[in-house]
């Protein structure tokens, strides 16, 4: 079994999605759909009409035409759901047409997001107890409340620590978190650091955005492989 599939239990057709659609309209759930890699339309659900189509609260702005299925992400009173979806713009009503299974992000792989060995990201420790220092950091993984990252051992972290990142994954802005070390263990060569980040410092509202992103991405290419 892959590490994707281990992130993803399936919901296949059946009543449990059934339930769980009916669930998402009542709570008025939140919809990311990903149009592209620039693009992300965020809005709500409106209403469930069984058994495949959920009816969202029409979208300001531009909608791209697409024939395409897109990945869209759900979010239901904190956990995450994925699906391969339909976009059927009428130009006065908008909905989604799910007609396969829906996959829920497992509780244990939901607070922090382990990235793929190869993704593109340029990191870095710019400071340490308040000292200012330049050391490359291999970014691990990534939640809304922390992260973890590798270091060299000459760094010389400890935990409680206070701690400066300076991050950049993939083709997005840099941008600058603070946070605290929660864990120090050594590797072979290296620290692994686990860092929950000080919300009260934050110079990047958009984590949350970037987050999300990263998993709806991981999503997107995992079902294309499937």
């Amino acid at each position: 079994m892959s590490r994707e599939q281990k992130i993803f239990q399936t919901i296949p057709r059946s009543v449990e999605r059934d339930l769980l659609l009916a669930e998402f309209a009542s709570q008025s759930c939140d919809v990311y759909i990903k149009f592209s890699d620039s693009k992300t339309l965020l809005t709500n659900i409106k209403k469930w009409i069984p058994p495949f189509k959920l009816q969202l609260n029409y979208p300001a702005g531009l909608r791209p035409l697409v024939q395409t299925q897109l990945s869209i992400q759900i979010n239901e009173r904190g956990d995450r759901y994925f699906a391969q979806a339909f976009v059927q713009d009428t130009g006065t009503e908008f909905f989604l047409v799910i007609e396969g299974p829906i996959y829920k992000v497992q509780r244990r792989q939901s607070f922090r997001l382990r990235l793929p060995q190869d993704y593109p990201a340029n990191n870095s420790v710019f400071e340490l107890n308040g000292h200012q220092v330049n050391e490359k950091a291999k970014l691990i993984d990534i939640s809304e409340g922390g992260c973890s990252i590798e270091v060299p051992l000459s760094l010389g972290c400890q935990m409680g620590s206070y701690i400066g990142l300076k991050m950049k994954i993939g083709s997005r802005a840099e941008f600058i978190e603070y946070g605290h070390i929660t864990y120090s263990k050594i590797v072979k060569d290296k620290f692994q650091l686990g860092i929950k980040f000080n919300r009260n410092q934050s110079t990047n509202s958009e984590l949350f955005s970037l987050v999300r992103d990263l998993y709806v991405e991981l999503f997107s290419k995992w079902s294309r492989r499937r």
